[in-house]
Formats: C-alpha cells, structure tokens, sequence
C-alpha cells in the first residue's frame, strides 16, 4: 500500500484509552439510579462492548426484557457518571495506541478515529492523550446514523479522509469493530488486550500494538 492512498482509521475505546470498565460502572450506575435490573459485565461484554451508548443500551434492555420508555434518561445518566469518573482518573491512557497513532502522522498517512463514543467523550480522551487537533478525522456516534457494528462510521471516516476503504486499515479491540470495519471494505488489525469472539475475523491479531507492525501489515497486503 502506498502512503498517498491509504488510510489508517483507529478505534479509540480499548485502543487509545482503556475506558471499558469506566463505561460499564456509568452504565450500571444509571440503570440503579432508575431501578433497573443491576448491568452484570457479562451482559455488558456479550452486547454492548463497542457499540454506540444508545444502540448497546437497547440491546442491553432487550435483553433483560425491559422497555425502553427510559433510554433518554438512562443515556443522560450515564453520559455524567462517565464524565465524573474520566475526571476522577478512572480511563487511563493506551501509550502504545497512542504512539502508534503518532507514528502513522509522523509518517504521512491519513489518520482518523472512528469511535461510537460521544463527541464531547472522544474530545476529553484526545486532549488528555495529546491528540486533540492533530488527527485528521473524528467520526463518533452524533456523526452516524447507524454506528457500529453497520460498516457507516468506517465508510464516514474513508470518505472525510479522501481515502478509499480497499487501501485503507482499521485497528480495532472489538468484535462489533471489526465487523463494522470489514464490512466496510477495510483491513483489519485487531488488538487483543484480551480475547474476544469474533476478533479472529480481523485480518491480523496482535497483542501490542505498535507501528512496527502496523507497517509489517501493510507492506504484506
């Protein structure tokens, strides 16, 4: 792949920032606060593990057979009880995503973040991770109508960037990602912090990630 051609598109959940579990506790917060059935985490990563808050929340509700009369509600609640527990320190920083992403900029490639994360949520983790003005392309969930695992937000992300999916690679940590990402027309590299079914369908694996080999990936593709 060519430098001129190619996109790199990273997912910034689990990949940038590691905010799954801040995430979870301000969801299972706000469907206390409302007296909804407690979120077990294994519902939260059988369902709702990188997907947009309102489409995982109604899978979650689906799932425990609860209407979703509530969900403006429960997606208010739970945008402040994440935003508390980001400025109480609770999302920490993935300093190899992000020196990744550093080294494609460095290197000249077309760099977005592709994320179901709210706007005002990717803001917060970019500016704290030093990002904030330097990445090409944000594409998050007020940007899409349908986020993922729907290949749109990718598809958003290749058009903003001026680049063309086939040519272009999504590095993803989630099932519903790289879904999204494939479906798209994108290469997938997949981070496995840990292990997930359905990461095995993205086109490499890794278990760090670094730009050494995200370049290995593209030279052999």
């Amino acid at each position: 792949m060519s430098s001129k051609r190619a996109g790199i598109l990273f997912d910034l959940d689990g990949v940038l920032i590691n905010s799954e579990e801040a995430h979870y506790e301000a969801t299972r917060r706000a469907f206390l606060a409302l007296g909804l059935p407690d979120l077990s985490e294994e519902l939260y990563r059988d369902c709702m593990i990188g997907r947009p808050d309102r489409e995982a929340i109604m899978a979650a509700l689906t799932k425990l057979e609860t209407p979703a009369d509530q969900l403006t509600e429960i997606l208010r609640l739970k945008a402040n009880a994440y935003h508390d527990l980001f400025s109480r320190g609770a999302v920490a920083l993935l300093w190899d995503g992000i020196a990744t992403a550093v080294a494609a900029l460095e290197a000249g490639y077309p760099v977005a973040v592709v994320t179901g994360a709210l706007k005002n949520e990717a803001q917060w983790a970019l500016r704290a991770a030093g990002l904030e003005g330097r990445i090409n392309t944000v594409v998050t969930a007020e940007d899409v109508t349908h986020g993922k695992p729907h290949p749109e937000p990718y598809l958003l992300g290749c058009y903003h960037l001026g680049v063309a999916p086939p040519c272009s690679v999504a590095v993803e940590d989630a099932p519903a990602g790289v879904r999204a990402a494939r479906a798209a027309g994108l290469s997938v590299v997949a981070v496995a912090r840990r292990m997930l079914p359905g990461l095995e369908e993205a086109d490499r694996i890794v278990t760090e990630l670094t730009w050494q080999a995200i370049v290995e990936f593209l030279a052999a593709t």
